[in-house]
């Protein structure tokens, strides 16, 4: 416990706890909350607290800009930091709150949602017997603590996997298993560290982008055009990591040609920390040809994280996302991160390893990319029927199709009137920063992962009642 002027700070120092930047942002900030800390008061220097906690200003830093940018604190050059006014939180009436909750979960008869996948073909036999098999046989290691990176057994099969699918150049010792990409996520923003600028495409993944804001980076958009990310406008910044989604742009559904990927790639040998963040969205759902090899493939210079995940291509609910570290990253992670414990379970990781080494996961796979190369045929066979007032994108890969409406009706109308008719669209302007450009606009995401042919038919044809 340590006193600084008229507050209180707990910092606990041991490995496992949270970073200390996250410790002093959430106690000043229940200190305002609860009104220890009045309005306009004036908290201690960076440097004074600093030096009175015995740690870094940049860890000071760090907490300070999250409170402000969230509006707890105002910073007033040469004066300091003050605490700002906040208005009393108003109870929600009970019966707002029920109308409210009413209305989200007020079912669809058709979601086009962009994020699910194929339930009913899920192997469930295969997975059952699977899991019985690692059960069956007397393995004591299973019930020991995962290793922080993961199951050896599973990297290694994991990164024989991306050799062979994706050209991906690695080995097990650079492969980390994560509990989906935001805890991947979570693990490379302390790997980078706050003062690591993040690059994001846009139109983004803004997930990922509210992620990084909410670790303390600095995110910048940049524009990209029909070759994907810009190389240009990147060329002023140094310590930075660029995330691109290069197999398959989301949310336009762009793939990124070879020359760019390589300008890209130069771009990072020619300034100071500049790496990219790969993000091989639906890479292996590719119809019209082979997959593209992953732009890790051709890093020689230990410049490109790569990420990946079996959301797509078994289950969301598994939870299981790998990242492969170029060897700079890696050491670093060994030396300052290795005692983070592996968020995966053991057992969840022994099912999953011996799915893939069994020749299941390559089995499933190729069933499910002839099954959805089927059912966003049939989804843009039936949107035939709106003839030259839409127009389709990204019809080659992924499990969803973007459409654009010719008719006059804005994005806006099309969600509310689909809405009215019961089907759910996904709208693309929540992921641009700033205005919608004119070529992307009445533009809307239809996923077909989990729709069958009848349904598929049975949301278009309600589709056509709403806009048409």
């Amino acid at each position: 416990m340590v006193s600084v002027g008229d507050f209180m700070l707990h910092l606990s120092l041991q490995e496992q706890g949270e970073p200390l930047y996250v410790q002093i942002y959430q106690q000043i900030k229940q200190q305002i909350r609860s009104g220890a800390l009045p309005d306009h008061y004036r908290l201690p220097s960076k440097r004074q607290l600093a030096a009175q906690m015995n740690i870094s200003v940049n860890t000071v830093n760090a907490a300070y800009s999250q409170l402000v940018s969230e509006g707890f604190l105002l910073s007033r050059p040469q004066r300091g930091f003050f605490v700002c006014h906040l208005d009393e939180l108003i109870q929600r009436d009970i019966t707002e709150e029920k109308q409210v909750q009413q209305i989200r979960t007020d079912p669809f008869v058709i979601d086009f949602s962009i994020n699910d996948v194929a339930r009913d073909k899920f192997p469930f036999q295969t997975w059952r017997k699977t899991m019985n098999k690692c059960f069956n046989e007397y393995d004591p290691d299973l019930l020991t603590s995962t290793p922080p990176q993961g199951d050896y057994q599973l990297r290694q099969a994991i990164a024989q996997y991306l050799y062979q699918a994706r050209g991906v150049n690695c080995t097990a010792e650079q492969v980390i298993i994560g509990a989906g990409n935001d805890n991947l996520l979570q693990m490379l923003s302390y790997i980078l560290d706050s003062s690591c600028t993040i690059g994001m495409e846009n139109p983004v993944y803004h997930k990922a982008m509210r992620f990084f804001q909410r670790m303390g980076h600095s995110v910048k958009s940049f524009p990209i055009d029909e070759h994907g990310m810009q190389v240009e406008p990147l060329e002023s910044y140094d310590n930075i990591a660029v995330y691109v989604t290069p197999s398959h742009q989301f949310p336009l559904g762009i793939t990124m040609p070879v020359s760019r990927r390589i300008k890209l790639l130069n771009w990072t040998q020619e300034g100071g920390s500049r790496y990219i963040i790969e993000d091989d969205y639906d890479s292996e759902f590719r119809y019209n040809s082979r997959p593209v090899p992953a732009l890790q493939s051709l890093d020689r210079n230990g410049r490109v994280i790569y990420l990946g995940t079996f959301s797509k291509s078994i289950a969301p609910s598994l939870r299981i996302s790998y990242m492969v570290l170029p060897r700079p990253l890696l050491n670093l992670y060994l030396e300052q991160y290795i005692s983070f414990q592996s968020a995966v379970s053991r057992f969840e990781q022994a099912v999953l390893h011996e799915f893939i080494v069994s020749g299941h996961f390559e089995t499933h796979l190729n069933k499910m990319r002839k099954l959805y190369r089927t059912r966003g045929q049939e989804l843009a066979q039936v949107l035939s029927v709106f003839g030259d007032q839409i127009q389709i994108f990204g019809e080659g890969a992924g499990l969803y199709l973007a459409v654009q409406l010719k008719n006059g009706l804005t994005e806006t109308e099309m969600c509310q009137r689909a809405r009215e008719h019961g089907v759910k669209i996904y709208p693309i302007s929540p992921y641009f920063n700033g205005p919608v450009p004119a070529e992307h606009q009445s533009k809307v995401l239809l996923g077909f992962g989990a729709l069958n042919s009848e349904q598929i038919q049975q949301g278009v044809d309600l589709l056509y009642k709403a806009w048409m």
